[in-house]
């Protein structure tokens, strides 16, 4: 065997998961420690108070995070053992997001919003691959229009994926008459359930604000430029990839037109609510490391490991930068 399959393999395998989640970790604890525990005091719920104030920094919060984060990871790693939305074991594509999850560890270090609906989309995803042509798929319909209402409450900016799931359902073409009053349903039902419980009122109820771009404020222009960068790569390895994803079979297009939108609908919101950027910054990766993974399976060159060192150099660089910076 050549080196370069050699280097491929481990690249390819879960000894490479193993070190990064370890490197993730580490990161972690360091940009917390180096910086402090981030502690926000925005609270963008609709009614309930928003997840970054469940736990106000420290250890058991960079703790559950972590865990989060790397939970997300291999379920989506399952998931595409199940369903193939990429034409290889996902291995690449969970060190892939492993690593920019790195990229900026204070951000990352402690429970956020991000973190909590990055695990919102990871189960709604789960129930959605899973309802593909099911001809009784009300139940899918419900649970993931309930969870995605529901976490609504603790964050407005989560409406958005009202809008992907939907189309998601519709891609997945269950998405009918009977669908459309399940959604209906699910998005309701959460605050039917805590208003008879007297839990919330109508006077709990905010008005959503978006914050867009067109605001003076103290935004923090690095993390800004972080996204911005994981925005275009993730875009420009969409669209180089949509050639060879197009030839796949009717299920695993439909799988990756949700990342798809998932993907576009992100960067949208990233754009108009703009002082809430970090928010969308692990969906976000995670759409990037899915487009990894598809990048490193359709190349048939030797050398297909040398975007992935490029990628990992790059992420241990901005991670170093933004915690010299207090990021």
């Amino acid at each position: 065997m050549n080196r370069e399959y050699q280097i491929n393999r481990f690249l390819e395998g879960q000894g490479f998961n193993v070190v990064t989640m370890i490197v993730f970790i580490a990161l972690a604890v360091a940009g917390c420690v180096l910086t402090g525990f981030p502690v926000s005091a925005d609270d963008s719920g609709l009614c309930l108070p928003s997840g970054n104030l469940w736990l106000q920094g420290g250890t058991l919060s960079m703790t559950i995070n972590a865990a989060c984060i790397v939970a997300v990871g291999y379920l989506f790693k399952h998931l595409n053992r199940l369903h193939g939305f990429i034409r290889a074991d996902a291995s690449i594509a969970l060190s892939a997001f492993l690593m920019l999850e790195s990229a900026t560890p204070a951000v990352n270090g402690v429970l956020f919003e991000g973190t909590i609906m990055l695990v919102v989309v990871a189960v709604s995803a789960y129930i959605l691959f899973d309802s593909y042509q099911q001809r009784v798929s009300q139940r899918s319909i419900f649970m993931v229009f309930a969870l995605l209402g529901g976490y609504a409450m603790f964050q407005f900016s989560a409406l958005y994926l009202v809008l992907v799931f939907f189309l998601g359902f519709v891609q997945m073409r269950v998405m009918r008459l009977r669908g459309l009053i399940a959604m209906m349903l699910g998005l309701f039902t959460p605050y039917w359930i805590l208003y008879g419980f007297g839990v919330i009122s109508y006077a709990d109820f905010k008005t959503a604000v978006i914050n867009d771009s067109w605001q003076p404020g103290g935004m923090e222009w690095r993390l800004v430029g972080t996204c911005a960068v994981t925005a275009l790569a993730t875009l420009s390895l969409l669209m180089s990839n949509m050639m060879r994803i197009i030839s796949y079979n009717a299920k695993r297009r439909a799988c990756n037109g949700f990342f798809s939108v998932l993907t576009v609908t992100t960067i949208v919101m990233m754009c108009f609510d703009y002082r809430d950027i970090h928010i969308y910054l692990p969906v976000l990766n995670l759409c990037l490391a899915v487009q990894v993974g598809h990048s490193f399976t359709i190349s048939g060159s030797d050398r297909k490991y040398i975007p992935i060192l490029l990628l990992l150099v790059a992420c241990a660089g901005m991670c170093i930068f933004n915690i010299s910076q207090g990021l």
